[in-house]
């Protein structure tokens, strides 16, 4: 969170909820007193960052996969590596949208490590390799997590550093040259690979799928390659990367569940017949799919799923996952389970809402995203603040509803998809109002 105090000569306009007071001097001259109360706290997060060391030399930065409570001692993922593309994309975005970033060289300098490390971990082929074993190598190359193919990392890479390149490219011009081979080889690789695919479908348990998306139907991963796309069509206009984007748009409208009368209330799958909490990006990804495109379809078949699905969820405590049979017409849940509850399952709703008020300016989205980032400040099943603005930390999860029930730990994905969360609603003041309103004191 980085509290300071600022003196300054002259009395100036400041930040929202920064300024407290503005005295007037004997001189005539005032004095200016500002504090960050941001509830962005990245200590944590800063805890989780360490040097790394690749075997050819470069020199980066990862952040550390878990953190345990009580001393929260950073450790490895076992078999798997100690940090991993995954964490460090987003983490590279927590950095980067700090209030603070363009005047702060040591949130720059931390984010350029990141950058780092991405770039080391991309392999030959365009994709992305998951998983360094240690802080000074080797890479996974082997592992299921963590082999370089089609898949979540390479996604969450990519749109990591379309999403840095702009602000790179004049803060740090020799970076970004780099930065723009890596994008622009996962981006021929995608053309290959992705583009064109046919758009045909495949049932599972009576449930139609589309086959054409990343990883057969994964909707999810389709969503965090929606945002990185949009990225790189705004910086290099590209009119086949464009028709890209509308066949993932296209396939995520296929997987919603539009009966918004009946359970799963408009709900957009996540794989297969199947739905899950994490990475449940659908909404949001396709309100920028239809801005982007011009399309304002994608935004209306998105607000089914917030206006219908989300209510829902928040009325009944949430959900983990749960998967769909369809026999004979008659489609019956099964599977279904409240836990575990955790911070990725949040912050892909709150994206969704906060953005349903920014292209309405209706106030119940407003008051829907303060409500569902409040499970953040104890508005959760366990009543237990989740994430500490004195500490930074996020507890890894809710098993059961009670506070017996919740994982103190606190690693990397739980710490920056708080962070995450917390930075979107400190865009607009309503929505911070909001928050408060079903926090937890």
């Amino acid at each position: 969170m980085n509290k300071k105090i600022i003196l300054a000569i002259c009395c100036c306009f400041a930040a929202a909820f920064s300024l407290l007071a503005c005295a007037k001097k004997g001189t005539g001259v005032q004095t200016v007193i500002v504090v960050d109360s941001s509830l962005v706290n990245t200590a944590h997060l800063d805890h989780l960052y360490t040097p790394v060391s690749f075997p050819d030399g470069t020199q980066a930065a990862g952040i550390y996969i878990y953190s345990n409570y009580p001393g929260y001692t950073n450790v490895a993922a076992t078999g798997e590596g100690f940090a991993c593309v995954d964490d460090v994309s987003r983490a590279m975005l927590v950095y980067l949208r700090t209030s603070n970033f363009l005047s702060d060289t040591a949130t720059q300098n931390k984010l350029y490590k990141l950058i780092s490390f991405m770039l080391e971990m991309q392999s030959a082929n365009g994709y992305f390799y998951n998983f360094l074993l240690s802080p000074t190598g080797p890479i996974n190359t082997t592992g299921v997590t963590s082999v370089n193919t089609a898949t979540w990392w390479s996604w969450r890479a990519f749109q990591a550093l379309t999403e840095a390149a702009p602000s790179v490219k004049t803060l740090n011009p020799a970076l970004y040259a780099k930065m723009t081979t890596a994008i622009s080889n996962l981006v021929a690789r995608m053309k290959i690979d992705l583009v064109g695919l046919p758009q045909t479908t495949a049932s599972y348990s009576g449930i139609s799928a589309p086959t054409w998306l990343p990883d057969g139907s994964a909707t999810d991963q389709s969503s965090v390659l929606i945002l990185g796309l949009i990225n790189y069509c705004n910086a290099n206009p590209d009119p086949v990367i464009s028709g890209f984007i509308k066949s993932l748009a296209d396939g995520i409208v296929l997987m919603e569940q539009s009966d918004t009368a009946v359970f799963p209330y408009g709900a957009f799958l996540s794989w297969e017949n199947t739905w899950h909490a994490y990475g449940n990006l659908q909404a949001y990804a396709l309100m920028q799919a239809g801005n982007f495109l011009n399309n304002p379809q994608y935004n209306t078949v998105a607000m089914m799923e917030v206006d219908n699905f989300y209510p829902w969820l928040l009325q009944n405590g949430y959900q983990c996952s749960f998967s769909l049979v369809n026999t004979g017409g008659v489609v019956q849940v099964i599977g279904d389970t409240a836990y575990a509850q955790i911070a990725y399952g949040i912050e892909p709703m709150v994206f969704a809402a906060a953005e349903a008020y920014r292209e309405t300016g209706l106030a119940k989205y407003a008051d829907m995203t303060g409500h569902l980032a409040a499970w953040f400040l104890g508005a959760n099943v366990a009543n237990t603040n989740m994430y500490s603005v004195t500490t930074g930390t996020c507890f890894d999860g809710i098993s059961s509803p009670s506070p017996a029930g919740v994982n103190l730990n606190s690693g990397g994905e739980s710490t920056i998809e708080a962070l995450l969360t917390i930075e979107k609603v400190e865009t607009d003041p309503a929505l911070i109002t909001a928050l408060n309103k079903y926090k937890i004191p």
